[in-house]
């Protein structure tokens, strides 16, 4: 039996429906940095020794979050499809997502964290609920 005979849990669909909403928000502000780069915003609030440093902050950050972004994005689009590999990412992004949002209520910013903690919570409890565990070990 192939992995694209078993057909993912709902549960599992959910989830990666999740990530990749998630994805395409971290994306978009990929987007919005580079575009900001571009105009030549600079944040006053990046202190750095080096007048040079600060040239770069927005393009090396809007490349990890497409790094980052892009491959949960991609692992969520094999998870739905019932392909080997996926859930592995996504798992880490949630994990990762539930301890910014703890920044995120530290800074004040308690809606946004608490969407962000909700939401990674959400796809965590979906993630290993039995029935997706039970198709995870089924499919690998």
């Amino acid at each position: 039996m192939s992995t694209s005979d078993i057909r993912p849990p709902a549960p599992l669909l959910w989830a990666a429906l999740i990530a990749g909403i998630q994805s395409v928000i971290g994306l978009g502000y990929a987007t919005l940095l580079i575009i900001r780069e571009a105009a030549g915003y600079r944040d006053p609030s990046i202190v750095y020794e080096s007048d040079h440093a600060n040239t770069f902050v927005g393009y090396g950050t809007a490349i990890f979050f497409i790094i980052i972004f892009g491959t949960v994005l991609v692992g969520a689009i094999f998870m739905a499809k019932a392909k080997r590999w996926g859930r592995g990412p996504v798992i880490m992004l949630e994990i990762l997502l539930l301890l910014i949002s703890y920044y995120m209520f530290s800074a004040g910013q308690v809606a946004m964290g608490l969407a962000t903690a909700l939401s990674a919570i959400l796809a965590l409890g979906m993630l290993f609920s039995p029935r997706a565990v039970a198709w995870a070990a089924a499919t690998y």
